[in-house]
């Protein structure tokens, strides 16, 4: 035991080859050279068990870092016990490789617990989670899996900040409403109007579902009225396309729909829904056309039907981890 009561004992190569992977592949970066090259480095059992040791160096930091959920807006006894849950934290954190506690606190393993952003918003969903809450007392806001909404203090209209995920508003007029998404703003007038909003990795896509919209952004300003759609990032093309309404928003009622989507589009988007992560083996695989529609209550469902449609083989692999090929 070190000095200062910290639990510490060095690391073999294969211990720190599990913990690499484990950080590649929640990262959201793994191409599928590296899935396959994962796939034949487990094919060791010594190395499958050091995945399993690092994913469960995980959990552990995962138990703490559950218990720091964002607490209610009125003070309550409750909040006085969160503070043993953020020594909790910080004790699993200490216990755990540095290396692993860093990337715990700014990217979570497999969507297991916020992230610091996530922590700081007044609303947020969880892996897998959707939820229906009213932001403002004109508004009301479904929410999908992994979603951060937070107000911003403004002098004039109401504002919220899509920090990430996707939402779908509907707002009953009387009072303005402005959602920011990344650079843009989108600003419906005091009338009823309801629009989907997504905003994953700083690409934002913006669908009106009824009534009318303004898009501010750095580049410009546009409108959008019922079935257009806009996407943008830092740049904006200006490009407006017509969107099926009832498919932009098929999530709000549990459901995916795909028109000859690439199979890597599929699959990233299951991984929004699951803790864990699917990888794909072949860049060919990854091009594969998929339609259909999926149920996001049980995406193991979901993969399952993609597994059987299209012939594949699934391999899964401690912490959830199934590469599919």
């Amino acid at each position: 035991m070190d000095a200062d009561h910290t639990p510490h004992r060095d690391i073999d190569a294969v211990e720190r080859q599990a913990q690499a992977w484990l950080v590649q592949l929640t990262s959201g970066e793994l191409t599928a050279a590296q899935g396959e090259q994962f796939r034949q480095w487990c094919q060791d059992p010594a190395h499958r068990e050091a995945f399993a040791r690092a994913r469960r160096q995980w959990d552990q930091i995962a138990e703490a870092g559950k218990l720091l959920q964002p607490g209610p807006l009125q003070r309550t006894p409750a909040d006085d016990r969160r503070r043993f849950s953020r020594r909790a934290f910080l004790g699993a954190a200490i216990a755990a490789p540095a290396s692993l506690a860093v990337v715990a606190a700014l990217h979570p393993p497999l969507g297991l617990w916020p992230s610091v952003t996530a922590i700081a918003a007044d609303f947020h969903t969880g892996t897998g989670e959707r939820q229906r809450v009213q932001p403002l007392p004109h508004v009301q806001m479904d929410m999908d899996t992994r979603t951060s909404v937070r107000r911003r203090p403004d002098a004039g209209t109401p504002v919220l900040e899509l920090v990430e995920g996707q939402v779908a508003l509907q707002s009953t007029g009387g009072s303005g409403l402005t959602l920011i998404a990344g650079p843009g703003k989108i600003l419906a007038d005091a009338q009823p109007t309801s629009f989907d909003v997504r905003c994953i990795e700083g690409q934002v896509r913006v669908t009106c579902l009824s009534g009318l919209l303004r898009i501010e952004h750095p580049q410009g300003r546009m409108q959008l009225q019922h079935g257009q759609q806009v996407r943008f990032d830092t740049q904006m093309s200006g490009v407006v396309s017509d969107a099926v309404v009832s498919e932009v928003s098929a999530w709000t009622s549990g459901m995916l729909v795909f028109r000859r989507a690439p199979l890597s589009e599929v699959v990233d988007e299951i991984n929004r829904y699951r803790r864990g992560r699917v990888v794909l083996r072949g860049e060919r695989l990854a091009r594969e056309p998929v339609s259909g529609r999926f149920g996001i209550d049980d995406p193991d469902a979901a993969l399952e039907q993609l597994r059987l449609s299209l012939s594949l083989d699934i391999q899964r692999f401690p912490g959830g981890i199934a590469v599919l090929g």
